[in-house]
């Protein structure tokens, strides 16, 4: 093995958080939704194998807006997506990039109208330590 200086080795053994290992960077997205009442949310988990369910209705319309890497189990309040971060539309409105998710919001109110969803709520988890939140 070649002679390294203490300063180069020093820094070959550094590491910082990331979710880019081998992969583009990678985003978790929280979505949740609540029925038309208001004060119920949509329950992913019932019936969330069957086909076209709110589960896999929300899925399919998340696909609209980004590229997926892995979609976690629905409970009776939400579930968890990973996308590709560089295909993130971060647009609240028209073809105007910001830092919300306005119109995939939109999208899944529609998408779910047949569920009475009234509301959906995308939001941007972070990871540390042993949570993601």
């Amino acid at each position: 093995m070649p002679s390294v200086d203490s300063t180069t080795s020093a820094n070959w053994l550094k590491t910082a958080p990331s979710t880019q290992f081998g992969t583009r960077q990678l985003t978790f997205l929280k979505i949740v939704a609540t029925e038309s009442n208001g004060s119920s949310a949509v329950d992913f988990s019932a019936s969330s194998t069957a086909s076209n369910s709110d589960f896999s209705i929300a899925v399919r319309t998340v696909q609209n807006f980004n590229e997926i890497y892995a979609v976690g189990t629905p409970d009776a309040v939400g579930f968890i997506v990973v996308i590709a971060d560089d295909t993130k539309n971060g647009a609240d409105s028209g073809n105007t990039q910001g830092t919300g998710h306005g119109l995939l919001e939109a999208a899944l109110v529609a998408a779910l109208a047949n569920g009475g969803s009234s509301t959906a709520t995308v939001t941007e988890l972070t990871f540390d330590g042993v949570a993601i939140s």
